[in-house]
């Protein structure tokens, strides 16, 4: 990633789309990156130009990453970084959620990997001294002589995450918050990183509105196929857990659709493999991941009962039978008595 100095808000908001690139060849490049993105989800040959608010977006996230630089830790620019982190709130208010699931696809084609920027601190330590640069390549002289000086580099990337605690003045706390608005505003991208550290995944009206419609779902359920199955599960019960504990009922139910396939589609494969197939796990101790598979298979079963989930008799009757110990256990219950009363 190649920074700019900070863009702001007014020229964010002001970039026209459809701007050409000036440098045809990597303009060219980006959108057959963006391609290569897209198709990993759906069955998709070509991409429209980047719109004014995908340009907006990219702006914010060069100021993000800018809001961490190092170069702020000076008596008289500490506060800067507070003022810049102001402003791309502001400026994230102004840029609306995704219109279409078309829309959300093509966001994620450009901040599908937001969280692998990273900056790498160099150490260099020699026999009288030891100094770092962050983000930046020592000087030549100080790597001259390295055995007659005994110069020792170490070279340490530093995730996105990771940049206001390593060098930066920004709290980290705004930074977060920052950066969590930043992926509501591309919600496939939030759902294809939700089992991520910080900030932590949890379902706001970007992601419940694009899971709220059956091709949104689809492309969720594939991108949330692709990451490890344990921290999934966790994630996704811990947020819609949430939900459930502040009663938002309707963004519950829209979550519980997605559960309930998520956990479908995990039955069908395990009745797919033949033989004695192994249930779904009940909730026995009430992790995060526990709630995901009893709520997921409580839901997974109504799903099955009212519209068959595109299976004949008897693989109903298989699936229903692996779902049955998660959809009776732990959180399953509790939720079956709420929804009752």
């Amino acid at each position: 990633m190649t920074l700019h100095k900070p863009i702001g808000g007014a020229t964010a908001l002001a970039m026209e789309g459809d701007r050409p690139f000036a440098d045809p060849d990597l303009g060219s490049h980006v959108q057959l990156a963006r391609a290569r993105v897209a198709r990993s989800l759906a069955p998709i040959d070509r991409l429209e130009a980047i719109s004014a608010h995908e340009w907006a977006l990219a702006a914010v996230l060069n100021d993000l990453v800018q809001s961490t630089h190092p170069g702020f830790d000076a008596v008289l620019r500490r506060s800067s970084p507070g003022k810049l982190l102001a402003v791309l709130d502001a400026t994230l208010a102004r840029i609306p959620n995704p219109r279409s699931v078309g829309e959300s696809l093509s966001r994620h084609t450009l901040f599908s990997r937001v969280l692998e920027v990273s900056r790498t601190d160099v150490t260099l330590a020699w026999w009288t001294g030891k100094q770092t640069f962050l983000g930046t390549e020592p000087p030549a002289r100080l790597k001259a002589w390295p055995e007659l000086r005994r110069v020792e580099e170490t070279r340490l990337p530093r995730g996105l995450v990771e940049l206001p605690a390593s060098g930066g003045v920004v709290s980290g706390t705004a930074f977060l918050g920052t950066l969590s608005t930043f992926f509501e505003r591309t919600p496939l991208t939030d759902l294809a990183t939700l089992d991520r550290k910080e900030p932590a995944f949890q379902w706001m009206p970007g992601t419940l509105g694009l899971v709220g419609s059956r091709g949104g779902r689809t492309l969720a359920l594939r991108a949330i196929a692709r990451r490890p199955t344990t921290s999934a599960d966790e994630a996704l019960g811990a947020a819609t857990r949430r939900l459930a504990e502040g009663r938002q009922w309707q963004g519950l139910g829209v979550a519980l659709d997605l559960l309930g396939e998520h956990i479908l589609a995990r039955a069908v494969q395990a009745m797919s493999r033949g033989g004695d197939a192994v249930p779904v796990a009940p909730d026995k101790d009430g992790s995060a991941g526990g709630f995901t598979r009893s709520v997921g298979a409580f839901a997974a079963r109504r799903l099955v009962a009212t519209s068959g989930g595109g299976l004949d008799a008897a693989g109903r009757q298989r699936v229903l039978a692996l779902l049955g110990p998660a959809a009776e256990s732990g959180a399953a219950r509790t939720l079956a008595e709420l929804l009752a009363g």
